[in-house]
């Protein structure tokens, strides 16, 4: 139970966040760029009304995307989080189709992992990492409403195994990984199984996250040596007792990075996570990871506590996403993450 203390930080966070989104979106009426919002009528402080106007203005962006995606409102509007029925229609617009994955080639590959499935002798290395989904799909959801829907046998098991089978046909170079499970079931969330499969592909080919889907010791070295400088910029205490710990980044950092944060955070966190990393890019993980680590490290007490709450993290999404703005990136970090690739 949080402390009297703790319940007001939260309270006092929400109040903050409340009216940085009314008088952002009030602001939005007098901007040329946004006429489509009701100019008549100020934001209600009702939650319910506040999403109400979010999801209507996302819905407009989204009917006229090549007039907004390059506005500099459209990233402020994502701090306060795309609604959730509006990712159906925003997020493969924000990440695209840059492989120019067509309906008819990703019916193809699926039908090609029936036919290695039915035919095993002509597997192509294939039927491991298949059979280590099947495996995985049962053992692999934490969070109770994950696990209803995803697990076998639930209302979206098919589709879920189905997008991992299909990658791995489409890219057996990289065939699957533990974790990848997450990914896939957190865009079925919102997606259908089409734009699932686009948008997952394009993730784990995408060039800084590449390297840590193949297992790159090399370059997961360089990623771990820049996260512990992070650690020391942003939050030098815990840089310290995590040493005197002897708990590396390594310890707990690909866990995190590996599943994109949605096997550690609780979905609702991690679609306001995405959100930003879609429109911001890969430097949204890093940042995350040290915001997270901050949040944590008050109850840093001894070595087992440490690596419990490392592994089941437990945070406030607000404050979370507050921590998120204030990490210091220096450039020089920045341009040794971002020029990450095979």
């Amino acid at each position: 139970m949080l402390s009297i203390q703790n319940k007001q930080v939260d309270s006092d966070s929400k109040v903050y966040l409340k009216n940085k989104q009314q008088l952002f979106i009030e602001g939005l009426h007098n901007d040329d760029l946004y006429q489509f919002i009701n100019h008549s009528k100020n934001l209600n402080n009702n939650k319910q009304e506040q999403e109400k106007k979010l999801k209507s203005l996302w819905q407009q962006i989204a009917q006229d995307w090549q007039k907004y995606q390059r506005d500099v409102k459209i990233v402020q509007l994502v701090e306060f989080g795309i609604p959730f029925s509006a990712r159906r229609d925003i997020w493969p617009l924000i990440v695209g189709n840059k492989h120019q994955i067509t309906l008819e080639l990703f019916e193809i590959l699926q039908e090609q992992v029936q036919n290695i499935i039915i035919d095993r002798k002509y597997n192509y290395g294939r039927l491991d990492s298949i059979k280590l989904i099947q495996k995985d799909l049962g053992r692999t959801f934490d969070v109770p409403s994950l696990r209803n829907i995803f697990q076998i046998g639930g209302p979206l098991s098919g589709s879920l195994q189905s997008i991992l089978e299909t990658f791995c046909m489409y890219r057996p170079d990289i065939g699957y990984i533990q974790g990848m499970t997450y990914i896939a079931s957190i865009l079925l969330t919102y997606l259908d199984d089409y734009n699932t499969f686009i948008i997952f592909s394009s993730l784990i080919t995408q060039p800084q996250l590449l390297p840590i889907y193949l297992v790159d010791t090399n370059i997961l070295q360089i990623i771990f040596e820049q996260f512990q400088k992070l650690i020391k910029i942003n939050i030098p205490k815990t840089y310290y007792q995590l040493k005197n710990y002897n708990i590396d980044c390594s310890n707990f950092l690909l866990e995190w990075i590996i599943t994109l944060f949605a096997k550690p955070l609780n979905p609702d966190i991690v679609g306001r996570i995405w959100d930003r990393m879609f429109f911001c890019g890969t430097n949204v993980l890093w940042k995350t990871g040290i915001a997270l680590l901050k949040l944590l490290s008050s109850q840093f007490k001894d070595l087992e506590s440490t690596l419990h709450l490392l592994k089941y993290p437990t945070v406030n999404e607000n404050e979370l996403l507050n921590e998120l703005n204030l990490v210091e990136y220096p450039d020089d970090v920045s341009q040794i993450l971002s020029s990450i690739q095979i």
